[in-house]
């Protein structure tokens, strides 16, 4: 198993990744009033997401700030108890915040300061 987390640039042909569309499901559905901020938000990604520099900047906070990759733990007590399986656990609790959350919110924060943005508001999932 390796420790790179080297990350490929998404590719343009992925028509998920181009229209935010999974088949019939999926789409844009926010304020009219946000559909300019998010506009300006899918520009300034598909520039991003096409430099070398954004997913290099992005791996190096991840590795040195979060603590990536995260350590797969087997959990062999749990897989005997299974049935003779091998359970691997993804210890994404180890990360500096104790979450997967922080994976995103970087690549967020990387986004914001190319638009000149101070401020983020990101959903936090807890409860």
């Amino acid at each position: 198993m390796s420790d790179s987390t080297t990350l490929a640039p998404p590719t343009a042909g992925d028509e998920a990744e181009l229209t935010g569309r999974f088949g019939r499901y999926g789409g844009r559905f926010v304020p009219e009033t946000l559909i300019t901020a998010l506009d300006e938000l899918c520009a300034v990604y598909a520039e991003a997401r096409e430099e070398a520099g954004f997913w290099a900047e992005l791996e190096e906070l991840w590795r040195n700030y979060v603590g990536r990759p995260t350590p797969l733990y087997l959990a062999r007590r749990l897989g005997e108890a299974a049935g003779g399986v091998s359970v691997y656990l993804k210890r994404e609790d180890l990360n500096h915040t104790g979450s997967h959350k922080i994976n995103n919110t970087l690549g967020q924060v990387l986004l914001a300061r190319r638009m000149d943005k101070r401020r983020i508001i990101a959903e936090t999932g807890a409860g």
